[in-house]
């Protein structure tokens, strides 16, 4: 018999997407890996108990001489449910949620540039337990942001 499982994913979507091929740039054989820079937010709605996760994924030139083959800009939002017996919902759905919607993130990438002019985009494995130093999150917000 299945359980119930503490976090379920009713919906996602990207309402902001932009991933631009820079026509610029030129392969070399040393591989260049743009530095990635990852936002997490949750807000909770008390009235019909969804909580939605917010997940902001860029990856831009650092300055104006660098060329990366992909720019990459891109917003996921996942919409999700908490049993109201786990004991801490936010950690769950910054680690959880967020993990659930980076998943979905990294294959949107993957697919859209493979039809781009430079080889395909993996973004890099990132983790979203609070113990990693790179990770800052803001006491307010209940936003974190990660850097590759």
């Amino acid at each position: 018999m299945l359980t119930a499982p503490p976090l379920e994913l009713k919906k996602y979507f990207f309402p902001y997407v932009k991933i631009v091929a820079d026509v610029e740039y030129e392969p070399s054989e040393k591989e260049i890996t743009p530095n990635f820079e990852v936002k997490t937010s949750v807000e909770h709605s008390e009235t019909n108990h969804i909580y939605q996760v917010g997940l902001e994924i860029i990856a831009e030139p650092e300055d104006e001489k660098s060329k990366i083959p992909y720019s990459i800009r891109l917003v996921v939002v996942g919409l999700f449910t908490v049993n109201e017996k786990f004991p801490d919902p936010n950690k769950l759905l910054k680690i959880n949620g967020a993990s659930m919607l980076y998943s979905a993130a990294r294959e949107f990438v993957i697919t859209v540039t493979s039809r781009g002019p430079w080889p395909h985009v993996v973004i890099p494995t990132v983790s979203f337990l609070p113990q990693d130093k790179k990770q800052v999150e803001t006491e307010d917000t209940g936003e974190m942001d990660i850097k590759s």
